[in-house]
């Protein structure tokens, strides 16, 4: 099989690209609104808007969504087969990666997980890219099992494909971005899935987690994440202090009624700096301030409809390697949209989760759009439709 097949790029999902580039440049302005100076309704002209711009954000911006389509391009113009021989070189690159972060990684955030470089002013996180090296290979186990033996049903597949995740899992909970660690076990729980495990394998995680997960809370988590969790679990009982970030995000949101008071609108909480981190986690909170419950819905439905256009490419691939990898990018991307647009409100715990598209974020853009470049990539190379040709009959 080629690597490069040219008549594959006739074969692009349009309705993907469209959407996406749709939520890329709504995210733009979106960006632009809640990091503006505040408006007071004298701005008159492009020179007024501009010159409350904060330019040096909506530039690197620019400039991230630039390195994530080209490197969505690079991902979706190959056969996504090569990467089946070369998934444990791209999962060994990345968990060497988290490891150097114990070493040369500097803390944003409360976590000890990015490569800053000062001179260019940039930063990378190799949590973030940890999520697409993951989707990779454990498709690559799990479809081979689904060839060999129609599921995921051996114990050696099983914990192999349990080890594969158990690795960066821990390394990113250590560091600790608990957050990423979640959207990596929502992958590997949605691989499973799509490969069908056994039932008893189930049952034995959701034994495990019922024990695990008091443990991890009592004995793991620090007193500021537990707050976060007691915040979700009995607002009344918790701190202000510890209900502030969701406070603020819940006054905001309410404040834009049913239309919202309009993106670049005059003195928004977001623009008045009430809205904590209003760029990355909490931009949604802006959003809702700015466009309302109706622009908010209709954001939240192109998020669905893309997502479910994604499970219909899942199901055209030509093989089970193809349908593993866009299902475990869907699972990425759900995982964030749901936790994301959910601790803004208060039905989620925070954990600082961006949104896809949307937030601020180089290393995240560039992991949605390499996720973007493999569904296109298992799109492109589906099965040709087989055309029925009526023959005349052959008269003897």
């Amino acid at each position: 099989m080629s690597l490069f097949n040219k008549e594959s790029l006739k074969r692009i999902d349009w309705f993907t690209v469209i959407v996406v580039l749709a939520l890329v440049a709504f995210g733009t302005c979106a960006l632009a609104s809640v990091m503006a100076k505040p408006f007071d309704g004298t701005e008159s002209g492009f020179s007024d808007y501009w010159s409350k711009f904060n330019v040096e954000y909506l530039q690197k911006h620019i400039v991230n969504f630039m390195i994530g389509a080209a490197a969505m391009i690079i991902v979706m113009i190959f056969d996504y087969s090569v990467l089946k021989p070369f998934s444990i070189w791209v999962y060994g690159a990345v968990v060497g990666l988290l490891l150097l972060l114990f070493v040369f990684g500097k803390v944003r955030g409360g976590a000890q997980g990015w490569f800053i470089f000062d001179s260019l002013e940039r930063a990378i996180q190799p949590g973030e890219l940890s999520k697409i090296a993951l989707i990779i290979t454990l498709s690559k186990i799990a479809s081979t099992a689904m060839d060999e033996v129609g599921s995921l049903k051996k114990i050696k597949d099983v914990g192999k494909a349990a080890a594969f995740t158990a690795l960066p899992f821990l390394l990113i909970v250590l560091q600790p971005d608990y957050g990423t660690a979640i959207v990596l076990l929502v992958i590997m729980i949605a691989i499973f899935f799509v490969a069908r495990i056994h039932w008893l394998y189930v049952l034995i995680a959701g034994v495990t987690a019922g024990v695990g997960i008091p443990a991890v809370y009592s004995f793991i988590l620090t007193e500021k994440q537990r707050q976060r969790i007691d915040v979700f679990i009995n607002p009344s009982a918790a701190s202000d202090d510890a209900k502030y970030h969701v406070n603020q995000s819940k006054m905001a949101i309410g404040s834009g009624r049913y239309f919202g008071k309009g993106l670049f609108g005059q003195q928004t909480l977001a623009q008045l700096r009430y809205v904590p981190a209003r760029h990355t986690d909490f931009i949604f909170t802006g959003i809702t301030e700015a466009v309302g419950f109706v622009g908010s819905t209709i954001l939240i439905v192109t998020f669905f409809a893309l997502l479910i256009r994604w499970l219909y490419i899942a199901m055209r691939a030509r093989d089970n390697f193809g349908t593993c990898l866009v299902v475990g990018v869907v699972a990425m991307f759900a995982a964030h949209i749901f936790e994301n647009i959910g601790m803004t409100m208060g039905i989620m715990p925070v954990t600082g989760i961006p949104l896809p598209f949307i937030s601020y974020g180089g290393s995240n853009l560039l992991t949605n759009m390499l996720g973007v470049g493999l569904v296109l990539n298992v799109y492109m190379h589906r099965p040709a439709k087989k055309k029925h040709k009526l023959e005349s009959p052959i008269v003897a």
